[in-house]
């Protein structure tokens, strides 16, 4: 029937870790290519040191989205599948659930404010849901909250993770799903989105799921196989100079944006969090830490379907 959500779980986190983990393995490749290229070729060590800096923040990304799809490999009950959702496919899922309808009852909605549990929340629905799906969705961590679709036919099973934070915690047991909440907290308010990296910050202004405005802040910042002749630690003060010389250039782009939008709501953040601690110095926005590449070559779009991105796991 309606199952577009049943895959094997596990088969497919373990595709994607020996994706990752091939993918992991040709950057380490390229990186060693490139260190040699930086000790060979003193003319390109600027362009040689932002490709490098690259493939370490992609590496980075890489491993942490590995170790986080490790952590879901189940030991006990297990996962149908855990992926992110954006743009058609998002829009196409939330149309499907949101067209999804039983005779009788049988539709359960539970939406999860940050940090609060089902059994707190429903308590008198419980009954309906099984204890493994329980489990795995106590299982689930989130910054933003959960909602939560359940079937008592065990058509649908889904939690879905919102983009922003949700206001409050609700349920439903109803003939349809309730996808209002989710599809309003999609849309945020006005949010300064945040991608930085060593050398090179991406700032924006996301307002109706688009970039009003955006610019990519780049300077030189020394790299670790740029040390020559430096003493230890020399060379790591010369590091944290050329960070912090980055940061306030960063610092001075984003006061001038930040001018001409006020109604700035939240932040969404990732990269380093250290650069993003001294670039958000004095500022007391609420943040939303998330897991972002390098914009590399100046690929917005990119960044956009980072940010929007909704995961989704079948329980």
């Amino acid at each position: 029937m309606f199952d577009l959500f049943k895959k094997d779980e596990l088969n497919s986190l373990k595709a994607r870790i020996a994706e990752l983990e091939e993918e992991n393995r040709r950057l380490l490749l390229q990186l060693e290519k490139k260190d040699e290229k930086t000790k060979k070729t003193v003319a390109t060590k600027q362009e040689t040191d932002r490709e490098l800096n690259e493939a370490r923040a992609k590496i980075s990304s890489l491993t942490n989205e590995l170790q986080k799809i490790k952590k879901e490999t189940p030991t006990g009950p297990n996962y149908r599948f855990s992926e992110s959702l954006s743009g058609h496919k998002l829009d196409e899922v939330l149309f499907m659930l949101g067209s999804f309808q039983s005779r009788t009852s049988t539709l359960i909605t539970v939406y999860l404010a940050t940090d609060e549990a089902i059994k707190d929340v429903a308590p008198d629905i419980l009954t309906y849901i099984d204890s493994s799906a329980q489990y795995l969705i106590e299982k689930i961590e989130s910054p933003t909250g959960k909602a939560i679709f359940y079937d008592t036919n065990q058509i649908v099973k889904i939690v879905m993770l919102p983009v922003f934070p949700l206001s409050h915690s609700e349920y439903s047991l109803d003939r349809r799903f309730n996808i209002e909440p989710l599809e309003k907290s999609l849309r945020g308010d006005k949010t300064l989105v945040i991608d930085t990296h060593a050398g090179e910050t991406f700032i924006g202004i996301m307002e109706a799921g688009t970039f009003v405005e955006h610019e990519v802040v780049r300077s030189s910042v020394m790299g670790k196989h740029s040390k020559g002749g430096w003493s230890q630690k020399r060379f790591q003060s010369l590091v944290e100079e050329d960070v912090k010389h980055h940061a306030d250039k960063v610092r001075a782009t984003l006061h001038s944006m930040i001018e001409k939008h006020g109604d700035i709501q939240q932040v969404i953040a990732g990269g380093e969090s250290k650069l993003i601690k001294m670039i958000l110095e004095g500022y007391n926005y609420p943040v939303i830490m998330k897991s972002m590449d390098a914009i590399g070559k100046g690929n917005v779009d990119q960044v956009l379907r980072e940010v929007t991105s909704v995961r989704w796991y079948g329980i």
